[in-house]
């Protein structure tokens, strides 16, 4: 069974994290998903999308530490896939290490009043480095708290502190960032996609996004077929012929 559910409705998708079992827990398998997910999203009509989980309790509960992703940043909305359409996160329940960068990476987020935002990396002794782009998307002394001291973030404090757009009553999450949704999907297209752009442009950049615009165009040279091409060439003995593919 797939693990992300992708529905279109009215340009806008929503994108649905449907591994329950162990609570979003972000594997190799979950990963690819997400970023096919975002890819199949960048390439629609779709205008905008909604980042959901199938489950209340849950949003994610970040890395599986029985099978860890070998590329997470992949499944990450504007890293593993550049995306000039707007992501909004719609959160509820704990939302844990890596579940947390992908909300940080989204454009907006409607949380359930039961969310509860951790980063616990520091209890654990290990650490990707995603989360450091937070300190573009909250104020320095509260993202160091965050970030130092490992404990739960509110739904309603991080409204305060501006890293959340609405806090909703419990349930109400997924229609409240599909009907925000909805209002960005009739707006002007390349209007919204050059704000967008303009905005991301201006965001200072953390380490990992500075790697991740690296490697999405080294990964496309990696995986083309002209590198093929001038592989079997060179074994060959003979001019290749690139396409640009």
């Amino acid at each position: 069974m797939p693990l992300v559910r992708y529905d279109s409705h009215d340009h806008v998708a929503t994108i649905t994290m449907d591994r329950a079992s162990v609570h979003n827990a972000l594997n190799n398998a979950l990963c690819t998903e997400l970023r096919q997910a975002w890819q199949r999203f960048r390439d629609s009509d779709d205008r905008v999308a909604v980042l959901a989980s199938v489950e209340e309790a849950y949003f994610c509960v970040g890395a599986d530490v029985k099978d860890l992703p070998a590329n997470m940043w992949h499944a990450v909305p504007g890293l593993g896939v550049e995306l000039d359409k707007p992501v909004i996160a719609a959160t509820s329940g704990w939302v844990v290490g890596g579940g947390f960068v992908l909300v940080q990476m989204a454009d907006l987020c409607i949380a359930s009043e039961t969310t509860r935002f951790v980063y616990p990396e520091v209890k654990i002794g290990t650490t990707g480095g995603g989360v450091s782009s937070v300190l573009a998307r909250m104020p320095h002394k509260i993202a160091m708290e965050f970030l130092l001291v490992g404990e739960e973030l509110p739904a309603e404090r991080a409204y305060q502190i501006g890293f959340v757009n609405r806090v909703v009553p419990k349930g109400e999450h997924v229609a409240a960032a599909q009907a925000m949704a909805a209002k960005i999907a009739g707006h002007a297209p390349l209007v919204v996609q050059g704000l967008k752009k303009l905005a991301r442009d201006a965001m200072p950049k953390g380490p990992l996004e500075t790697v991740a615009e690296v490697r999405r165009v080294l990964d496309g040279i990696r995986d083309s077929e002209d590198l093929k091409e001038g592989v079997n060439a060179f074994r060959e003995k003979r001019k290749p012929e690139f396409r640009g593919k």
